[in-house]
């Protein structure tokens, strides 16, 4: 069984109280050396997947080979391919990671009451107006300066999060995310589609599914009902597992499937290559991951940074 306790001590842990879901939460956060410069601001990249530690954590399963992504952030900064850059790796799950948040309010919160760090289970409401004003506020972030990135379900909350409010993100990066088929040329989601029904998502869904409610939690959805030119303007870096290891290895037909929706907002994805041949869903290639495209991420932030200065 993995420790849950062992992470990455170039990372820090905040605890963050949030009203909206009645308890604290955590999140790692690497603050990059140039932080200790005092008055000097950081463009941000958020990583999302579920409990906080997954980031940091260089056990999280047997394929990372002791390393986190913040060796791969330091790679990059010492092959001088992107600039300093503030990670911020939220909890976005219960505290024993047993309760995925979906980035959604819950809409049968009482079916999660005894999974601790649950609270009133309002997770989109947390990570709008909880999580990332408290960021802003407790580190020298450049709000206008954020990026936002997951691995699975947090792929999943990323691109939700941008459909969301594509204002608050430069870029968004997706790695063989769990994103539902949208039917009804994208204006409804699949009731019956098996990420919907997984019983985990009982407390954020509720029981039985509501059509309604199902949509509102969609990604590509949410895509479809979002100002295209808002989503145009974000830069993309899209990436999944290939075909011939489905279903149980990687998400490719949902991968496709996403990619199709942002093809007709007129959105073109900057990652070197969509199916990555040997992309197994493990943290190793989510990590190459993000040695690919976080420095997509740090153009789309430089450039935010040079019409600030």
């Amino acid at each position: 069984m993995l420790d849950p306790s062992h992470h990455d001590p170039r990372a820090r842990l905040l605890r963050l109280p949030s009203p909206a879901l009645g308890v604290a939460r955590g999140a790692y956060v690497y603050l990059p050396p140039e932080y200790a410069q005092a008055g000097r601001r950081f463009p941000a990249l958020y990583l999302l997947r579920g409990h906080e530690r997954e980031w940091v954590n260089p056990r999280e399963d047997d394929s990372r080979g002791e390393t986190t992504v913040i060796d791969v952030y330091e790679r990059l900064r010492a092959a001088d391919l992107i600039g300093p850059m503030i990670l911020v790796m939220p909890g976005m799950s219960s505290d024993d990671n047993a309760v995925p948040g979906m980035l959604t309010d819950f809409r049968q919160p009482e079916r999660a009451a005894d999974a601790p760090g649950v609270g009133s289970g309002m997770f989109q409401r947390f990570f709008f107006a909880d999580l990332i004003p408290a960021i802003d506020r407790s580190l020298r972030t450049i709000p206008a300066a954020r990026a936002i990135a997951g691995f699975s379900l947090g792929g999943y909350m990323a691109v939700k999060a941008a459909a969301l409010r594509p204002d608050l993100f430069v870029s968004v990066g997706v790695f063989d995310a769990s994103i539902p088929y949208a039917s009804d040329y994208g204006r409804a989601a699949r009731p019956g589609d098996s990420i919907f029904a997984m019983p985990m998502f009982d407390p954020a869904l509720g029981v039985p599914r509501d059509p309604a409610h199902l949509a509102d939690q969609s990604p590509v959805v949410l895509l479809m009902r979002a100002d295209p030119a808002a989503i145009r303007r974000i830069a993309w870096a899209v990436q999944y597992g290939p075909e011939h290891i489905e279903p149980w290895g990687s998400n490719f037909y949902r991968g496709e499937h996403l990619m199709r929706a942002l093809r007709s907002l007129g959105v073109r994805n900057l990652a070197p290559v969509d199916a990555i041949p040997d992309g197994q869903h493990t943290w190793q290639v989510a990590d190459r991951h993000i040695e690919q495209t976080l420095p997509i991420h740090w153009g789309a932030l430089r450039a935010v940074l040079s019409v600030e200065c």
